[in-house]
């Protein structure tokens, strides 16, 4: 028995950490044959979101057309705080080869998670598209495109249209700024441009019942070493 009790014990820490593994998810993932903005103008181009519980960034990402996951000039991605006017994420550049992750037509870079509590936010990037028919381009409602598909982690987030500058370095487009967009709600998914991966940071923190079940497990090991003593000192 005594032998036995790692085992149990690495056993019961397993079941406890599998019954606790993070949900990720993407907030816009583009789809296949997103069409071209034939204006194809430089700058940046950002999707809003509000945060209704905290919430942690792990990856930003990007919207490739292509679905080669190959970036031939930089993409830059950031997400800024709306209300204060800053970074709240470090800005990722793309450029090089990526997997394709989501629909197909995303590219993901992990970053050193990020806790971002309730408030007004804009996921932006600034490389897609350009004056000469650039190879990096992105998708936009007002000419064919469907948009990408918002996931808002079962409440965690609310989409809240979308805005654009013709800055060819990064800066945050204006919330508002958005002329020839759909109106709200479908201008939520305007562009296909930046995204990110999230998760609840409340998923990290077990339930009282597993810890109990936990602890009832631990127990049930030490009173069956308790009973093999006890036959032992009588035998």
């Amino acid at each position: 028995m005594k032998r036995l009790f790692p085992i149990f014990l690495l056993v019961a820490l397993t079941c406890a950490v599998s019954l606790h593994a993070n949900i990720s998810y993407i907030a816009y993932s583009d789809p296949a044959n997103q069409a071209l903005d034939p204006t194809d103008s430089a700058g940046n181009i950002a999707l809003i979101f509000d945060v209704n519980s905290p919430i942690s960034v792990t990856a930003l990402g990007v919207f490739n057309a292509t679905g080669s996951g190959t970036f031939t000039t930089p993409v830059q991605v950031v997400i800024w705080n709306t209300t204060t006017n800053t970074e709240v994420t470090p800005v990722v550049t793309f450029l090089g080869s990526y997997t394709p992750v989501g629909l197909g037509y995303d590219d993901f870079q992990p970053i050193t998670p990020v806790a971002l509590g309730a408030g007004s936010y804009e996921v932006d990037e600034v490389g897609l598209g350009c004056t000469f028919n650039c190879s990096e381009q992105f998708g936009n409602q007002a000419h064919g495109s469907t948009g990408p598909v918002l996931s808002t982690g079962g409440g965690l987030l609310t989409f809240n249209g979308a805005a654009y500058n013709f800055n060819a370095s990064l800066s945050e487009p204006t919330p508002g700024n958005c002329l020839g967009c759909n109106g709200l709600p479908s201008q939520s998914s305007q562009f296909d441009v930046g995204t990110f991966e999230f998760e609840s940071p409340a998923a990290t923190t077990p339930e009282p019942s597993y810890v109990v079940m936990l602890g009832l497990g631990l127990l049930l090991v030490s009173l069956l070493r308790l009973s093999r003593r006890f036959k032992r000192a009588r035998g």
